[in-house]
């Protein structure tokens, strides 16, 4: 891939990576952060993507960053005293995604995506937040097409349970 053909590919995919990564992690600076990383990892990997497979690569590279970051969090929250927990919690809170979903419903929804597990809460964020069709998303997270919808299916289930419990009719 040229420098030419890798600055395309970051400015078409860039917007879709920080997307991502600050659905599944509700932080801003550190979808900044996960969305510049893997846009540095692709060109580090230049010469071995295939330029349209490159969507899917960064996508995958993004999601393995983020999972990082949220077992980093549950490891530093399991070593805490729960104080830092909660203000980490209430900092996420104010980000612009918040803004942009403000009211109770989007917070609602926010936190039902939230309690789902990383792996689901990718499944949900690719097909119903970001509109990718199956076969891209199966190749994005390297599983099955079957596996793909069984765990869509579960988030979906997951989510509806957690939304009902929390009053939301639907």
């Amino acid at each position: 891939m040229t420098e030419e053909t890798y600055e395309s590919a970051a400015r078409m995919h860039k917007d879709r990576v920080y997307q991502y990564a600050r659905m599944m992690l509700r932080s801003e600076a550190e979808a900044q952060d996960v969305a510049q990383e893997a846009l540095i990892r692709l060109w580090g990997h230049r010469e071995t993507v295939d330029f349209s497979r490159v969507r899917a690569w960064l996508l995958r590279t993004a999601k393995n960053l983020c999972i990082d970051l949220i077992r980093k969090r549950q490891v530093r929250a399991e070593v805490d005293d729960g104080d830092a927990v909660v203000n980490e919690q209430r900092a996420m809170g104010h980000g612009a995604w918040q803004q942009v979903h403000a009211g109770e419903l989007g917070q609602m929804m926010s936190d039902a995506l939230s309690s789902l597990k990383p792996q689901d809460r990718a499944v949900v964020v690719l097909r119903e937040i970001q509109g990718m069709p199956y076969d891209e998303i199966a190749e994005t997270l390297e599983i099955p097409i079957g596996t793909l919808k069984a765990r869509l299916h579960r988030a979906r289930e997951r989510l509806r349970t957690r939304l009902v419990r929390t009053g939301v009719t639907l």
